[in-house]
């Protein structure tokens, strides 16, 4: 049984888990823009008291940057993570808390499912877009552990810079077609042209920055996760962005797959995080 908590936060819910003797103990808690901290505080607090035992830990995966493994910079998605410290989520217990990103989080829980590849990359393709990359079971960080804002790359559109995130991401395809997810699904079934044409276009850049990637760090698997790869017509013309682009050498050697952790993967991902610098001291 793992002896730790698993927190991942999002624009919409917070959700925790943990392992008990009866199985694994889930819970799930409304976020937003409008969330504050204290709401979040309290929901840690509650779910540890209800723990048949005292957990070793918190890990939690988190939108935004994060600096080292206790404080977020800056959390557009949750503005009231803003500048906390992991100290504020210790609870009464006074628990050890580790935070992380949440895609990086993502890619931990995935790596742990490719213990036998060299270099495993991860991208997810949401609301907005960020990637991770571990090398023989080390994830990179960077300088202050801000690596992997994949969604700021610059792509030149007509002459003009742009992130990817206003191209290709789920934002991006429903703030061009003026209508929300719901919506441009129904279109695309419709296969109404317009919508059609907006995925397609947001599927190709995200095909040449995947070449840019595979570029960059020569990963052996890719896996590509998230709400909008299941756009109809998204990855198709990823994929065919990429096979045209891709260096053959480079794309031959590098397997793309699904991710194998099919919900909750930062919370998953940020319980390794936890555990792994709990094996490091």
């Amino acid at each position: 049984m793992n002896p730790y908590v698993g927190i991942e936060i999002d624009g919409d819910h917070m959700v925790l888990l943990a392992d008990t003797p009866e199985g694994l103990l889930k819970h799930s808690v409304p976020t937003g823009k409008e969330c504050e901290l204290a709401h979040l505080q309290r929901e840690v607090e509650l779910f540890v008291q209800r723990l048949p035992y005292s957990p070793k830990g918190i890990g939690m995966g988190m939108p935004g940057l994060v600096v080292g493994h206790d404080r977020v910079e800056l959390s557009h998605v949750v503005p009231a993570l803003n500048g906390v410290t992991a100290g504020q989520f210790a609870t009464a217990a006074n628990l050890p808390v580790a935070f992380i990103n949440d895609v990086k989080a993502a890619t931990l829980a995935e790596a742990a499912h490719h213990t036998d590849r060299d270099t495993v990359a991860v991208v997810m393709i949401d609301t907005f877009i960020a990637s991770g990359v571990v090398v023989k079971g080390n994830l990179l960080l960077g300088a202050k552990g801000w690596s992997g804002e994949f969604g700021y790359m610059v792509m030149s559109v007509d002459g003009e810079p742009k992130p990817l995130d206003l191209l290709a991401s789920g934002y991006a395809i429903t703030n061009q077609a003026g209508v929300d997810s719901a919506t441009i699904r129904q279109l695309l079934e419709q296969n109404d042209a317009a919508a059609l044409d907006t995925v397609h276009k947001a599927g190709t850049y995200l095909g040449y920055s995947l070449a840019n990637l595979i570029h960059l760090y020569n990963p052996d698997v890719l896996v590509i996760g998230g709400s909008t790869p299941t756009y109809k017509g998204y990855m198709d013309a990823a994929m065919s962005a990429l096979e045209a682009q891709a260096l053959p050498e480079l794309r031959k050697c590098c397997s793309i797959e699904a991710p194998r952790v099919q919900s909750h993967s930062m919370a998953y991902g940020a319980r390794e995080w936890i555990q792994k610098l709990a094996s490091a001291t």
